[in-house]
C-alpha cells in the first residue's frame, strides 16, 4: 500500500507541474509584452534602373518581448494602399531587427501591386513579428510609402535600323525586338523627312551582316546580299515589323490617339496626341472623367493598345485603361525601346 501511495503521489505531482506549465503558456500566448513600432528611412522614393542595386528605403523596429523566451522571427510586409494583407508580398527578416530593400526590389513590390511605371502611387507597409509554436504573432501598425516606380527594360534579341534620318550610324540607331526569340520582330522608328533610307543589321554595328530591299523579290522582301536600301517615302513614326523566317518586312505610318468614355470624345471622336521628337513619345494633356480609355492608331481600331494587367505596358487589343477619378491628365504612350518594353503612364 505504502509503495501504491508513493506512486499516486508521484503522478499527482506530475499532473499539477503540467498542468502549470500550460497555464504559463497559455499566459504567454494571450499576452505578449510589448507593441510593434516601424521606422522607415523615407516614406518617399523615386526609383530609375541605372540605380537598381543600390539601398532604396531601411525599415528598422524595436524587438518584441513576448513574455517568454521565444526565437522570434520578423517578416517585412507589402500591399496596395488600403489592402487586407490577404496576400502580402514578404521579405524575411530572420532575428534581425531591421530590413534594407534596394531599389530593385522596391521597385519589384510598386509594380506587382501595380503602380504604373513612371506614376507616383501609394503602398501600406508594416512588420509581422512571430515567436514560433502556437504563440500567436505580433503586428504592428502599417505606414504609407509613396513611390514612383521604373519600367524594367527586358533585353531581348534584336535587330538594328541605321539610315539617312541618323547618320548610318547602327551602334546609335533604333531597335526593333523579338518578343518571342522566333525570328519575328516589331518596334516603331520615327523618320523625321521624305525620302528616308535605311537598311536592317543583326548588331549594333556593319560586321554582322545587314538586309536591305530585294530588287528582284516582291514588295516587302529582304535580302543579305546585293541588297537596295528600304525607303519610307513620306516623314512620320512607322511600326516596322520584321520576319525573318520569311524574308519579309512591312512598314506601316502610324499617328496615336487616346479614345473612351474617360476622354472628351467618348468612344466616338478621340484625341490626337502629339510625338515629342526629343523623348520620343506620344503625350496629351486633357481632362478625363473616371472611367475607360484605350490608345490607337490612325484613327481606326486595326491598331490599338489596352492594358491587361494593368501594369503600365500597353498590350495590343488589351482591355480598357480604367481612369480612377476625374481631372486633368497627362497621358504619354512610349513606343520607342521595341516590343517587350513599351510603356504609358496617366498622371493627374
Amino acid at each position: 500500500m505504502n509503495h501504491f501511495t508513493k506512486l499516486a503521489g508521484l503522478g499527482l505531482v506530475a499532473t499539477l507541474f503540467l498542468a502549470s506549465c500550460e497555464k504559463d503558456e497559455d499566459r504567454a500566448v494571450m499576452q505578449p509584452g510589448s507593441a510593434l513600432a516601424v521606422t522607415a528611412s523615407t516614406n518617399t522614393a523615386v526609383l530609375t534602373q541605372d540605380k537598381a542595386s543600390t539601398n532604396a528605403v531601411t525599415y528598422t523596429w524595436s524587438p518584441v518581448d513576448f513574455g517568454f523566451q521565444a526565437a522570434v522571427k520578423y517578416t517585412l510586409q507589402f500591399d496596395k494602399k488600403g489592402g487586407p494583407f490577404t496576400t502580402p508580398i514578404e521579405f524575411e527578416a530572420g532575428n534581425a531587427t531591421s530590413r534594407t530593400l534596394t531599389v530593385s526590389e522596391l521597385n519589384s513590390v510598386l509594380i506587382r501591386l501595380k503602380v504604373a511605371p513612371g506614376s507616383t502611387g501609394n503602398v501600406d507597409v508594416r512588420v509581422k513579428a512571430s515567436p514560433g509554436g502556437v504563440a500567436a504573432p505580433v503586428i504592428s501598425s502599417v505606414s504609407t510609402l509613396t513611390g514612383t516606380p521604373y519600367l524594367v527594360f527586358i533585353q531581348y534579341p534584336s535587330l538594328y535600323v541605321p539610315g539617312s534620318y541618323q547618320g548610318w550610324a547602327p551602334d546609335k540607331a533604333p531597335f526593333i525586338a523579338s518578343v518571342n526569340n522566333n525570328k519575328v520582330y516589331e518596334g516603331y522608328v520615327n523618320f523625321p523627312t521624305a525620302d528616308t533610307e535605311f537598311k536592317i543589321t543583326n548588331a549594333p554595328s556593319w560586321d554582322k551582316g545587314d538586309y536591305g530591299m530585294d530588287p528582284n523579290g516582291a514588295p516587302g522582301s529582304l535580302v543579305s546580299s546585293n541588297s537596295q536600301n528600304i525607303k519610307a517615302a513620306n516623314p512620320g513614326y512607322y511600326r516596322l515589323n520584321v520576319d525573318l523566317n520569311t524574308l519579309k518586312y512591312t512598314l506601316t505610318k502610324t499617328s496615336w490617339a487616346v479614345i473612351g468614355a474617360a476622354t472628351p470624345g467618348g468612344w466616338d471622336v478621340e484625341t490626337p496626341m502629339v510625338f515629342n521628337s526629343v523623348k520620343q513619345v506620344w503625350t496629351v494633356t486633357l481632362p478625363l472623367k473616371a472611367d475607360e480609355l484605350k490608345f490607337r492608331a490612325n484613327n481606326a481600331w486595326d491598331i490599338d493598345m489596352g492594358d491587361n494587367e494593368p501594369d503600365g505596358a500597353p498590350d495590343y487589343g488589351g482591355k480598357n485603361i480604367k481612369v480612377g477619378a476625374a481631372g486633368t491628365y497627362t497621358v504619354t504612350l512610349d513606343l520607342s525601346k521595341g516590343a517587350g518594353n513599351y510603356s504609358y503612364s496617366i498622371e493627374k
